[in-house]
């Protein structure tokens, strides 16, 4: 059915509890995932799995965003020199704008670029840790949820903050996620320009939802995207333990391996798209990659890499 047959890296998944691991494992097999990208939410899980499914996970160690958001960053920086002896091979931050939901006496001009925050990035640099870091959100979000721009701020104040952080360390490897939260066909020259003038940025493809419902939008377009950095993009999910059932799973590699793979025109989303329920849903056109540009985003890439 699928133009590519071969093994798949996931870049993106989160694993949060040791009982909803065998069960996430057992779906990623059905589909073909061979290795994955572990995002830890709790050490049990992490122990357990390092144990369990030796070489199978890359794992990512979440950083305090309460130390980071009120700039505890001696903490932090004490954490970052303890990851690699725990068995973490990159970190984790996530700077989704409702972040502000979650932690109280935040400094209401908190931005990630502020040179106080200097000691965290410069000791991820020192100790060769990559860094898996979420800024900004879809714009469908801005509109529907982040209204309150004194509160959350604008995206382009976000991703501006984000460049400015990868601009000051030029060998420290970024992983963006959610293609740098930039898979909007209107923001495409402007993620190419970075990619462009940053070697140490990568970009990974969750969530399926995003990509299938913006790259779809101008398949000439992202289709000129991907060939042209197709070396520097990994497929991944943003699938977790515990959300759901095979359906779940499958709704997930299905959309993206339509949207990469296949001349599919018009085909509607196989899970219910929130962000669009109300003005008709999202419908995937698929861009009908040829097989070497697949082979990149599904395993050499991640392969190379994180050395799996």
């Amino acid at each position: 059915m699928w133009k590519y047959n071969g093994p798949i890296f996931d870049a993106h998944t989160h694993i949060g509890t040791p009982e909803n691991l065998q069960k996430m494992i057992l779906f990623e097999d059905e589909f073909g995932i061979k290795a994955q990208l572990g995002i830890v939410h709790a050490e049990e899980v992490f122990l357990a799995a390092r144990e369990k499914y030796p070489g199978r996970f890359v794992f990512a160690k979440y950083l305090s965003l309460n130390d980071i958001a009120h700039f505890e960053t001696d903490r932090v920086v004490d954490d970052i020199y303890r990851t690699k002896d725990e068995g973490y091979m990159l970190t984790k931050m996530w700077f989704g704008p409702r972040w502000r939901d979650y932690y109280e006496d935040v400094p209401k001009d908190f931005r990630i670029d502020d040179n106080r925050l200097e000691p965290v990035f410069q000791a991820l640099d020192d100790n060769s840790l990559p860094l898996l870091i979420h800024v900004g959100d879809p714009d469908t979000y801005y509109k529907l949820h982040y209204a309150d721009t004194d509160k959350y701020g604008t995206k382009e104040e976000h991703l501006a903050q984000l460049k400015k952080v990868i601009e000051r360390h030029t060998k420290l490897l970024f992983q963006l996620p959610h293609f740098g939260s930039q898979p909007e066909i209107h923001r495409l020259s402007n993620l190419s320009e970075w990619l462009s003038q940053h070697p140490n940025v990568i970009i990974d493809t969750a969530s399926s939802r995003w990509m299938a419902r913006e790259l779809s939008k101008d398949v000439e377009a992202a289709r000129s995207f991907l060939m042209k950095h197709s070396n520097r993009i990994l497929f991944g999910t943003d699938l977790s333990t515990g959300r759901g059932e095979r359906e779940y799973f499958q709704g997930r590699y299905d959309a993206q391996r339509i949207l990469w793979e296949t001349r599919a025109r018009n085909k509607s989303l196989p899970f219910e798209d929130t962000d669009t329920k109300d003005s008709g849903g999202t419908f995937i056109n698929g861009l009908d990659l040829p097989i070497d540009v697949p082979r990149k985003l599904y395993w050499n890439n991640a392969s190379r890499i994180y050395e799996i």
